[in-house]
């Protein structure tokens, strides 16, 4: 079950890329603190609907809801943030490939500070899903000398960190709170506090509001964006946290066929591109049958 879910996580991630990028050619803002509201009122609801209707029991251990807080702010604000930025710099696909190598993160964030121990072939399949991000990374640099690329890639690297980071502490904290619908929303409310603030200290909450109206991929991003969160927080309560962002890492790979159909004009895909979206396929595939 952790696996079907941290795959559908992945889908609902892509699906959310593509709309991204669609509708940042209707604004100029990247999205970020109305997507984060949409995802505040849908997983305030799921998180309702959990506690009175689906008796899902709740825990209020301070430590657990402290890392989901922090877990929240770095998968939301640093992690999201950073990667919508790369998406306007470089495009969806290659935006997102950089991104996945933050299961490197996440990864030693789970041996060492979770103590989980990883068997031989799931081990197998993240070296592989690694060894393809990396060589994609390496072409990505060396593909344009234009400044304006560099740092799209920079950018996008930074966002694996907040995501790998995020993610780890999220399933650290349902080590003390082991509710996923309750650990979710936590992490999401905390992040439209601080997204709030911000954007609040910059005059923009009216900007965004009428932006949204009038560009419904960005709520159309927060509906998928809530599900793949949703997705992710219960894998990583049925699996080890490295397994689950392992299977996330398939996300380039759906992200790649999804823009081959839908943004052939607007995104070019290489065959290296194609190759190690074939890797990373693959390595979630052992990850799956093995782990």
């Amino acid at each position: 079950m952790g696996f079907v879910l941290a795959f559908l996580s992945a889908l609902c991630f892509s699906i959310t890329n593509i709309i991204l990028k669609k509708g940042m050619h209707h604004s100029e803002h990247n999205g970020v603190w109305i997507i984060t509201f949409i995802n505040m009122l849908i997983l305030g609801i799921i998180l309702l609907v959990s506690i009175y209707l689906l008796d899902v029991p709740i825990s209020l251990h301070p430590l657990g809801l402290t890392i989901f807080i922090l877990s929240g702010i770095f998968i939301n604000v640093f992690g999201r943030g950073l990667l919508y930025m790369g998406i306007r710099h470089i495009g969806s696909s290659k935006a997102v490939a950089i991104k996945n190598s933050a299961p490197i993160i996440t990864f030693i964030f789970a041996i060492v500070v979770i103590n989980e121990q990883i068997t031989m072939f799931p081990f197998i399949g993240i070296v592989l899903i690694f060894t393809g991000l990396i060589l994609l990374g390496i072409q990505f640099f060396h593909q344009s000398s234009q400044q304006i690329y560099k740092l799209g890639y920079v950018i996008s690297l930074l966002s694996a960190f907040g995501y790998g980071i995020g993610q780890g502490m999220s399933k650290q904290a349902m080590e003390y709170v082991p509710n996923p619908f309750l650990g979710v929303f936590v992490g999401i409310l905390a992040a439209f506090v601080v997204l709030t603030i911000i954007e609040a200290s910059r005059g923009k909450i009216r900007k965004h509001l009428h932006s949204a109206r009038e560009n419904p991929y960005y709520i159309w991003a927060g509906v998928t964006t809530s599900l793949a969160l949703l997705f992710f927080y219960l894998s990583v309560s049925y699996i080890p946290v490295s397994y689950a962002v392992a299977i996330l890492a398939v996300d380039p790979v759906l992200t790649v066929i999804l823009v081959s159909f839908f943004m052939k004009k607007e995104e070019s895909v290489s065959k290296l591109v194609v190759f190690v979206a074939t890797i990373v396929f693959l390595g979630a595939v052992i990850i799956s049958l093995t782990g």
